[in-house]
């Protein structure tokens, strides 16, 4: 990612910080107003959201310092950390949510002004897909990890934030209905639905950084990188070949070695780099998000 780029990556997530920042405020405020967990569930969960973000923005402009002689590969493992994290905290809150809908349902429910908060969510959820929009026609031209989670998620609250207002305009409909019975039970049903689907996303973060982290190689970059250097192998008439891959971050670590056939004569350096190139064009190009090693020996054992 080019400089131009990584200023642009780190405005953008300013800006949807602070966006999220006085929503979830705004949310946490008008839900206690209302008494619905529900919308102060939906703002907490925003607000844990952006403290995440917060923290990428941290992890970004880390990353755009490059390496140093404490982390010599950069600081791209730091990505996956942050995820993990994010996705334990959320679906934590998630797991809670859940209980205390269930919890409220069994009491017998909570009184909650259902009108207010349709217009509130409703508000809510138009902001949410202006604010995925922006980001996303923002971002096209930058390839951004972060960025397109940022995106995402502004997406799912807006949908989220939708749904909650329909829900709120069901129960009026149910109160004019002569259903004033099931009120109490709409928010905290609601609230343990609304958890229920949100807790799969978080735990899909904590699985891809955990692997991530873990160093499980990526089996479709695997088999990008193996068919490469099969090619390369053939074309150049290599005995054999061996590659290891990781993921970290946004960053494919990728290591290739190539063993020359027994007896044959030192090629020169020019030759070796014009492999490498060749190797890179088949990966698509030596891009900012390829760290790539290619070994050449005639000793099988060096690879």
């Amino acid at each position: 990612m080019s400089q131009t780029s990584t200023k642009q990556e780190q405005k953008l997530l300013a800006i949807s910080i602070a966006v999220t920042v006085l929503t979830a405020i705004a949310g946490v405020v008008f839900g206690l107003i209302i008494q619905s967990r529900t919308v102060m569930f939906d703002a907490f969960y925003t607000l844990i959201d952006s403290v995440m973000t917060l923290a990428a923005l941290g992890v970004s402009r880390l990353i755009a310092r490059g390496d140093d002689r404490l982390f010599q590969y950069g600081y791209w493992h730091l990505e996956p950390l942050v995820a993990l994290v994010n996705g334990l905290v959320l679906a934590t809150a998630c797991v809670y949510a859940v209980l205390e809908g269930l919890n409220g349902m069994l009491s017998g429910g909570r009184i909650v002004d259902f009108g207010p908060g349709a217009v509130f969510t409703g508000i809510g959820g138009v902001i949410c897909l202006t604010m995925s929009a922006f980001i996303h026609i923002r971002s096209a031209h930058i390839e951004s990890e972060l960025l397109r989670i940022d995106a995402r998620a502004w997406l799912l609250g807006g949908v989220i934030s939708l749904g909650v207002c329909i829900s709120f305009v069901v129960c009026n409909l149910l109160v004019e209905a002569e259903y004033a019975y099931l009120a109490p039970y709409v928010d905290p049903f609601i609230l343990t639905l609304l958890a229920g689907c949100l807790l799969p996303i978080p735990l899909q973060t904590v699985w891809r950084a955990t692997g991530e982290i873990l160093l499980i190689a990526p089996a479709e970059l695997d088999r990008t990188v193996r068919e490469a250097a099969r090619i390369i192998a053939e074309r150049h008439g290599f005995a054999a070949f061996e590659s290891h891959v990781m993921k970290a971050g946004r960053v494919n670590f990728i290591e290739i070695g190539l063993v020359a056939p027994s007896g044959e004569m030192t090629r020169s350096f020019a030759e070796l780099d014009a492999i490498r190139q060749e190797i890179a064009d088949e990966l698509g190009g030596a891009l900012p998000g390829h760290w790539l090693t290619v070994d050449f020996t005639a000793d099988k054992r060096w690879i």
